[in-house]
């Protein structure tokens, strides 16, 4: 490509989304010029993420709301739950999120209706008003098994 050329298009912003699109994160977005990736949680709210490292799973549930408030795909990521975990009747809710991604150690979902959950998120009291009073409670084991698809042909050890 001539020298103009390279130079217009390393200006221009199709450039960034293009080159540096948010790949490890569909739901994100590349905004701007260097490029930003972003969830969004309302039409007013964009979170700033890096999306080479893991995302907090408060931020990935208030995305999720967002598309699921606006028909979207939902539920792109993780697939569906197994069937034999244990389903709560509230299901997913819209949490409120630290500016560090965390959960904030109580939830009420836009309503009257709070409950206390740990850092994972997970609810750990019953529910009650907005006045209930929820410590933070960390969540050190999480217990994760990992299984790789069926293939054809066997991985080749060498």
């Amino acid at each position: 490509l001539p020298n103009n050329v390279v130079v217009f298009l390393k200006q221009s912003s199709l450039f960034s989304q293009f080159f540096f699109s948010c790949n490890n994160m569909r739901w994100a977005k590349c905004d701007g010029d260097p490029c930003q990736c972003s969830l969004t949680f309302t039409p007013a709210i964009k979170q700033v993420i890096d999306c080479t490292k893991l995302i907090p799973k408060c931020y990935l549930m208030n995305a999720e709301m967002f598309r699921i408030r606006n028909k979207l795909t939902s539920r792109s990521i993780g697939g569906k739950p197994v069937e034999t975990a244990f389903v709560d009747s509230d299901g997913i809710y819209d949490p409120e999120c630290e500016n560090d991604g965390r959960f904030k150690a109580i939830q009420c979902n836009g309503t009257d209706v709070c409950w206390c959950v740990n850092s994972a998120g997970v609810r750990r009291s019953d529910k009650g008003d907005k006045n209930i009073k929820c410590e933070p409670v960390e969540t050190y084991w999480v217990r994760l098994e990992l299984k790789h698809k069926d293939v054809a042909v066997p991985l080749d050890a060498t």
